[in-house]
C-alpha cells in the first residue's frame, strides 16, 4: 500500500513537459509500426479497402432500387452488384488489351524512336551540350531499342497483368461477402452513416466527372487521328482519380506517341492544350462546385495524404488517398482529444 502511494506521488511530481514528450514518442512509435504493418499487408488490404469503398458507393444505389421499384432485397443486391462488377471486369479486360496494344505500337515505333533520339543527339552536338555522343549513334540505339527490350517490356507487363487480374478477383470476392453480409446487417451507427454518405457522394460525383473528362479528351484524340486514342481516353478517366497529379500525367502521357506520329506541329499543341483546358475546367471549376465542402480537406492535406499513401501502397494508394483521408478526418472529428487534428486537416487552425 505504501509503495503504491509512493508511485502515485512520484508520477504527480513528473513535469508536464516530460509527459507530453512521452506521449509524442508513443504516437511516433505507433505511427511507424502502423505504417510498416500497412506496407507488409498491402496485398490483402488494398483489395479489401477498394471493395469497402465500392460497397459504400453501391449501398445508396441498392437502397434507391429497392424503394423505387419495390424489389426484394436480394434482387436489389443482385442488380446493384451487377452495376458495380460488370464495369470492374470490363476495366480489367481493357487494361489487359491496352497492354497488348502498347506492345504492338512499340514494335512498330522502334525506328521512329531511333530517329527521334538521333535528332536529339544532333541537337546536343550543334549547341555543344556536354553529353556523350556515343549513346546517340545509330548502332547503339538499335541495340538498346531491340526485340530483347520489347521482350523485357512484355515480361514486366505480363507481371502487371497477373497482379491486376488477381487483385480484381480479390475485390470481387470481398464484395461478394460484403453484399451477403449486408442482407442480415443494418447500419445504425451515425459515424459509419456519415462516412458512408460523404464517401459515396464523393465517389459518385468523381466517377461522373471522370467519365465526362475521358469522353471530352477522347473526342479531341479521335478528331486528330491519334493512335491508341481510346486507350489514352480511358487512362485519362482512370488517372483522374489521383488528385492534382493524375490530370497532369494524363495530359503528358500521350505526348511521346503524338510526337512520333505528327512531330512538333499543330496537332502536337492541340493535344497538349485542349485536354489541359478540359482538365482545368472540369477538375478545378465544375467538380469543386458539385462537391461543395463535402470532403472538408485542405489542399495541403490532400497532397500530403497522396504522397504518404503512394509511398505505402504505391499506385493504388494514390487512388485511395482522398477517401481514406476523408474517412480518417471524420473519425478524428468525433473524438474529443483528436478533434484538433481533424480541424488542422480541414485547414482550420485550432484556437
Amino acid at each position: 500500500m505504501f509503495k503504491e502511494q509512493k508511485n502515485v506521488t512520484e508520477q504527480r511530481n513528473i513535469p508536464e513537459v516530460y509527459r507530453k514528450i512521452n506521449t509524442a514518442c508513443l504516437i511516433v512509435l505507433a505511427s511507424v509500426s502502423l505504417t510498416i504493418a500497412l506496407s507488409y499487408t498491402k496485398t490483402i488490404l488494398i483489395p479489401l479497402v477498394i471493395s469497402v469503398f465500392i460497397f459504400t458507393m453501391t449501398t445508396p444505389i441498392i437502397r434507391y432500387i429497392r424503394i423505387k421499384f419495390r424489389l426484394p432485397k436480394w434482387l436489389a443486391l443482385l442488380i446493384g452488384g451487377a452495376i458495380v462488377l460488370v464495369p470492374l471486369v470490363f476495366i480489367s479486360i481493357f487494361m489487359v488489351q491496352s497492354i497488348s496494344n502498347f506492345l504492338k505500337v512499340f514494335s512498330s515505333y522502334q525506328q521512329n524512336i531511333t530517329n527521334v533520339l538521333t535528332q536529339m543527339g544532333d541537337f546536343f552536338a550543334r549547341h555543344k551540350i556536354p553529353i556523350s555522343q556515343d549513346f546517340f549513334e545509330v548502332e547503339t540505339l538499335s541495340n538498346i531499342i531491340s526485340v530483347d527490350y520489347g521482350a523485357t517490356l512484355f515480361k514486366s507487363f505480363s507481371g502487371m497483368t497477373i497482379k491486376l487480374v488477381s487483385g480484381t478477383m480479390l475485390v470481387i470476392l470481398f464484395l461478394f461477402f460484403l453484399f451477403i453480409g449486408s442482407t442480415s446487417t443494418k447500419i445504425t451507427n451515425p459515424l459509419i452513416k456519415e462516412i458512408q454518405n460523404k464517401i459515396s457522394a464523393y465517389l459518385f460525383i468523381h466517377i461522373i466527372t471522370s467519365i465526362v473528362t475521358g469522353i471530352c479528351v477522347g473526342i479531341v484524340y479521335y478528331s486528330v487521328g491519334l493512335k491508341l486514342a481510346f486507350t489514352f481516353a480511358v487512362l485519362t478517366m482512370i488517372l483522374n482519380f489521383i488528385p492534382n497529379i493524375g490530370s497532369v500525367i494524363s495530359v503528358l502521357l500521350p505526348l511521346p506517341i503524338v510526337y512520333m506520329q505528327y512531330g512538333l506541329g499543330a496537332k502536337f499543341f492541340i493535344i497538349l492544350l485542349i485536354p489541359s483546358v478540359i482538365q482545368v475546367v472540369i477538375g478545378s471549376i465544375i467538380e469543386p462546385k458539385l462537391l461543395g465542402n463535402g470532403m472538408d480537406l485542405h489542399p495541403v492535406t490532400i497532397i500530403s495524404s497522396l504522397v504518404f499513401w503512394a509511398l505505402v501502397w504505391g499506385v493504388p494508394g494514390a487512388f485511395l488517398a482522398v477517401p481514406i483521408t476523408a474517412a480518417l478526418r471524420i473519425i478524428l472529428s468525433k473524438i474529443e482529444p483528436t478533434r484538433v487534428f481533424a480541424e488542422i486537416m480541414s485547414g482550420r487552425l485550432p484556437k
